[in-house]
């Protein structure tokens, strides 16, 4: 038997991430109903108070982070902004599913000084974005309050991207990336 290189160990490792990511997204997209999006895309909206937030500071192990409704931790690639969407294909949004928001969305987050909003994806999606940077989850965190994916690297059809995740207040972890087998290459 031949010896497996370290990215087709990670490769194997992670195969049942991209089904497992996509379930929620079939089972969302089968549930939608009919809606309507106003908007274009690319553009970022801010919206003022009126329904409650999606998203919320948490205290966790990394310090305080934003989370979503459900708890899990939320983050953005360095360097993507409203304007330049750097996940976008379905590789890289199967395994950092995109932070949606329906309805209206406040300006504000209880326990941040930031600026929430949200941008039209391509796909339809409203995506919300914190200061100006689209927001994702990280499929292998196992619930709420796991802050697993802070400074991982991947790769997507060559595009590069270092993960963060979005941190109000503490110190990031001493050496992420060996947190999580470091990068991975789709």
């Amino acid at each position: 038997m031949s010896r497996l290189s370290l990215s087709q160990r990670r490769s194997r490792r992670l195969w049942w991430l991209a089904p497992a990511a996509a379930a929620p997204l079939i089972a969302a997209g089968c549930s939608a109903g009919s809606s309507s999006s106003t908007g274009s895309s690319g553009g970022s909206t801010n919206h003022s108070a009126g329904s409650s937030a999606p998203v919320s500071a948490r205290s966790t192990g990394q310090g305080k982070v934003l989370v979503d409704s459900a708890g899990h931790a939320l983050y953005s690639p360095a360097g993507e902004t409203t304007t330049h969407l750097m996940c976008d294909s379905a590789a890289c949004t199967a395994i950092w599913p995109v932070a949606t928001a329906s309805g209206t969305v406040p300006s504000t987050v209880p326990g941040a000084s930031g600026t929430l909003g949200t941008l039209h994806r391509s796909d339809g999606k409203t995506q919300l974005t914190y200061n100006g940077h689209p927001l994702y989850r990280f499929s292998a965190d196992q619930g709420a309050g796991s802050v697993t994916g802070d400074g991982t690297k991947d790769s997507f059809g060559g595009t590069k991207l270092t993960w963060h995740v979005i941190r109000l207040s503490g110190k990031p972890a001493s050496s992420p990336s060996s947190q999580n087998g470091g990068g991975y290459n789709y």
